[in-house]
């Protein structure tokens, strides 16, 4: 809610009597820095990193290696050329182009691109394949060719990377020889697609959380036993706690015969987790009676272990799990190997990427090869790339509590669908680890690496809120207040499900914001930052943090919620204030800082510059009091 007591003309304002809620959706990485404005002597903010080409000009500083066969590979044999690429210097570094010798594509035959180029394009002595791929300081990328070998002979030249103006050459020598003759002796019989299904090692993971003073089934997962006393991999987001809902207890529900429901028999506990890799393994606890446990007397096979590693294009593999909907009874799909994705640091085959389409209530559950090996685990509700935004959402709670549950609302583990598997190599360590009976449990995904920038801008705006000189919108209503005290601006907020916020009268094209905020009383969840393009109260972009460790960037595009980045949790957030927040806000990006660390950017197309300003939001909690100060504007 929003409330105004100026009417500068021409620009359009904040009315009263507003009342917007928001929610969620997911990205992130990077920093902010401060600089000494010598002028004024004060310590302001010194703009946000090359996250956009305005911030970066620095020649490209990339070490780039090549890594091919290590010996002769035959004529119709698979092989990857990986070009390993990483940033050794201050600012970000953008690749721009991959230029491959024609002498490679006439003796193999490109099969697969990982990622995939934005354009392909044929020239006298090469083919360029065209990137804008991104890589921060100290990050590391890696771009996989898969090749087919066709033609026997030596392939010599040169890879390029062109990274803006610099071009990075590395060699490529490869030998493909006539493949052998081999006369097969074996006459064991061949096993077919779907001979080994190991359908009772599956089960259905119940997530208990608490709602209005209630234990009730939150959500639904799949795991794969593997150990006779009850080990059980699955994914990490399906037995640990959210924003929204906190896990009291995980029960476990065995697979007694393919055509009938899972039946609930165990308690479990959490043994290993990483919110990172999306994997957690969890261990049979007691009985529903709170009895002994003796798993092992059910039976059921723990899975056998398969290697991940030997998985190529075209393999074909078997999912089974729990979807959640469409059925209650277990549930299997077929489909092959179609890719790979990288990701730092889990290197080229941090997913695997399959043609099946899974239902997302399998996540966690078993991916096997015909023989019935573990080599993959459903774990990506998306599109199978890394950022992608959840597809086929299915919400079950009042997330942004705008008092409907409906699309606009948080996605629950139930919902989507699944087209990428963690490969079981990652597992395989926790997995040794519960078995050791260690338990290590990260629940937070805050790895990405951090950047520091210096980047230059014209100081525009300087407030330190000794009075009310340069027209913030000041209010006094039931819902809330804002108004300028002690040298502060102080939003208090009385009710809640509640959005404050106080601009200025002028209108910004492109502009870095930083503010020292401070949370004078304490909600335990409210949420404070940021707001620009404010249009009118239907049109407006709030980046901003909560008191719980969270933030987000989200708008309010003609009255209608958009969420731009998803409420993600941070370490450094969750340490406590008071804070020293940055923002930039422009056509070409936004982005939110926190101290030296960029929280989240994204691009939003549809942004529309407009008046800039403060906001504080209630969650559940109302008597939120947030102070701001030392309020800067910068034009980048």
């Amino acid at each position: 809610m929003s409330y105004d007591d100026f009417t500068p003309q021409p620009e359009p304002q904040p009315q009263p009597g507003a009342s917007k809620q928001r929610t969620a959706l997911l990205i992130g990485c990077g920093v902010v820095v401060l600089v000494m404005l010598c002028v004024v002597g004060l310590l302001v903010f010194g703009g946000i990193s090359g996250i956009f080409s305005i911030f970066s000009g620095a020649e490209s500083e990339l070490n780039v290696a090549v890594i091919g066969p290590n010996s002769a590979v035959e004529v119709g044999d698979d092989f990857s050329i990986n070009i390993s690429l990483g940033n050794v210097g201050t600012k970000n570094v953008t690749v721009t182009e991959i230029l491959l010798p024609d002498t490679l594509l006439a003796g193999a035959e490109l099969n697969s691109v990982s990622p995939e180029a934005l354009t392909v394009d044929e020239a006298e002595g090469n083919t360029s394949y065209s990137y804008d791929l991104m890589i921060a300081p100290t990050g590391e990328e890696t771009i996989q060719f898969n090749f087919t070998a066709r033609q026997a002979g030596e392939i010599s030249g040169s890879i390029e990377v062109r990274a803006g103006a610099s071009v990075f050459a590395q060699p490529i020598n490869i030998s493909i020889i006539e493949s052998e003759v081999v006369v097969a002796t074996d006459t064991s019989p061949v096993t077919e697609l779907g001979e080994v299904i190991p359908y009772r090692s599956v089960v259905q993971i119940i997530a208990l959380v608490e709602v209005n003073g209630q234990l009730v089934e939150g959500w639904t997962g799949s795991g794969t036993v593997v150990s006779e006393d009850g080990l059980i991999l699955t994914n990490a987001h399906v037995i640990l706690s959210d924003r929204y809902y906190e896990v009291i207890d995980l029960v476990v529900a065995i697979t007694t015969a393919q055509d009938q429901p899972p039946e609930e028999r165990f308690y479990a506990d959490v043994m290993q987790a990483d919110a990172d890799l999306d994997l957690a393994v969890i261990k049979v606890r007691s009985d529903l009676d709170g009895g002994l446990a003796n798993f092992s007397s059910y039976g059921i096979e723990p899975v056998v272990i398969g290697d991940s590693d030997t998985l190529s294009l075209g393999d074909q593999i078997v999912i089974m799990g729990y979807p959640g909907i469409g059925g209650a009874t277990i549930t299997l799909t077929r489909g092959e190997v179609s890719g790979f994705t990288s990701e730092a640091p889990y290197g080229n085959r941090a997913f695997i990427k399959t043609s099946a389409t899974i239902a997302g209530g399998n996540s966690g559950g078993l991916a096997a090869t015909p023989r019935g090996e573990l080599i993959g685990i459903p774990t990506q509700v998306g599109s199978g790339d890394i950022g992608n935004m959840v597809v086929d959402c299915r919400p079950l709670a009042d997330t942004n509590r705008d008092g409907f549950v409906d699309e606009s609302d948080n996605c629950v583990p139930t919902g989507g669908f699944i087209n990428a598997l963690r490969p079981i190599k990652l597992a395989q360590p926790m997995i040794e680890a519960a078995a050791a009976g260690e338990i290590s449990i990260s629940e937070t995904i805050d790895n990405r690496a951090q950047e520091e920038f210096e980047p230059e801008g014209d100081m525009m705006f300087v407030e330190d809120f000794s009075d009310n000189s340069n027209g913030w919108n000041l209010f006094d209503e039931p819902e809330g207040t804002a108004r300028i005290t002690d040298g502060m601006l102080v939003f208090d907020v009385y009710v809640e499900g509640m959005v404050l916020w106080s601009v200025l009268p002028d209108t910004y094209e492109s502009l870095v914001m930083v503010a020292d905020v401070e949370v004078i009383e304490p909600a335990g969840d409210s949420n404070f930052g940021f707001v620009c393009g404010f249009v009118d109260s239907d049109n407006f972009t709030m980046l901003e943090i909560s008191e719980d460790g969270y933030y987000s960037i989200w708008k309010y595009e003609d009255d209608k919620y958009v969420s731009l980045v998803e409420w993600t949790y941070s370490n450094q957030i969750a340490a406590g204030g008071p804070y020293l927040l940055g923002a930039y806000c422009g056509p070409d990006g936004l982005a939110l800082a926190l101290e030296d660390t960029l929280l989240a950017e994204i691009t939003d197309p549809n942004y529309v510059p407009g008046l800039v300003g403060l906001t504080v939001e209630s969650w559940e909690n109302p008597r939120a009091k947030i102070g701001f100060d030392n309020f800067y504007i910068m034009e980048p």
